[in-house]
């Protein structure tokens, strides 16, 4: 793959508002096979949204097109979030 020497160039392929988001996206890529880092991840374990520290996925140049389907979906949009589906409960009689 890579080889020491080679120079390679990292671009952001998904920021996260917390440390924590961004581990699972960096695991979620590494499973498939994609060469992750993680820059501006903050020295805590608390996450710090509210001061707009932003933890930035990094992959090989290469790499992007393919961290940026498996990121955001194989049609390019990102998925729609998940909703709650309401099912009608039946009492029991006793």
């Amino acid at each position: 793959m890579y080889h020491e020497g080679d120079v390679v160039t990292w671009r952001p392929c998904y920021s996260a508002p917390t440390a924590p988001e961004a581990h699972l996206v960096k695991g979620f890529l590494e499973d498939r096979g994609v060469p992750c880092l993680l820059s501006g991840d903050p020295a805590s374990m608390y996450p710090l949204p509210a001061f707009g520290a932003v933890v930035d996925v990094l992959v090989p140049e290469d790499w992007w097109p393919v961290a940026r389907k498996l990121v955001t979906g194989r049609d390019g949009r990102r998925r729609p979030a998940m909703r709650v589906v309401p099912l009608p409960l039946r009492r029991r009689r006793g």
